[in-house]
């Protein structure tokens, strides 16, 4: 599962920056149940919110687990500025469309938030902001193991597997998430800060 998304803030004189923001979620079973559902909860706002479901179900049908995803990204403008957004998504298997409710309670969840701003001599212009919320939960005779591989300031690898109750993994994967931020002549950027919520070690702040 793959979305690339473009925003981009213009002003009046023309462009101030855009934020990249990449979503791969990557799995590998023997299972031959998996289904993915997405939700666009973005509607004609250039915001974007988008929310997604991987449902990993065994051989006889059983529910062996589930994986939810909710991607945001929201430049914030400090002046008036228009923000245009450019979108891809590849699925494969094909994803459904229909409503994606969060899993809650979740076994494991992660969260990040990321910002960086754009300035302008020293003046803010807009403050780029990007999120994503990954929840996962094993059904009955399943354990899900949530593993951080890398947490830099623009790259989030949150790993993962479905284990049974021999201690076989039988869904591992992955979900990665990359921003970045590139501004026109005249711009410079911020720092990047960043906030991850991990259930499993608690609050980071770097």
């Amino acid at each position: 599962m793959k979305r690339d998304l473009v925003l981009k803030t213009g002003v009046a004189a023309g462009p101030v920056a855009n934020l990249d923001i990449d979503l791969n979620a990557s799995f590998t079973t023997a299972l031959t149940g998996t289904t993915i559902v997405w939700e666009d909860e973005s509607s004609s706002d250039p915001e974007e919110q988008t929310k997604f479901k991987m449902s990993f179900l065994n051989v006889g049908g059983a529910n062996v687990g589930a994986l939810t995803i909710k991607l945001v990204g929201n430049p914030s403008p400090d002046v008036p500025a228009t923000v245009t957004k450019t979108a891809r998504q590849i699925t494969d298997p094909t994803a459904s469309t229909g409503t994606v409710t969060l899993l809650d309670p979740a076994d494991d969840t992660f969260e990040r938030v990321w910002r960086q701003a754009v300035n302008n001599s020293r003046v803010q212009v807009v403050d780029n902001v990007a999120k994503v919320d990954i929840r996962a939960k094993a059904e009955a005779g399943y354990v899900v193991n949530q593993a951080v591989g890398t947490a830099t300031d623009n790259s989030l690898i949150v790993n993962y597997a479905f284990v049974d109750a021999t201690g076989t993994a039988v869904v591992s994967g992955s979900v990665r998430f990359d921003t970045a931020t590139t501004v026109s002549a005249g711009y410079t950027l911020g720092d990047v800060r960043v906030v991850d919520t991990d259930s499993g070690a608690g609050r980071r702040r770097r």
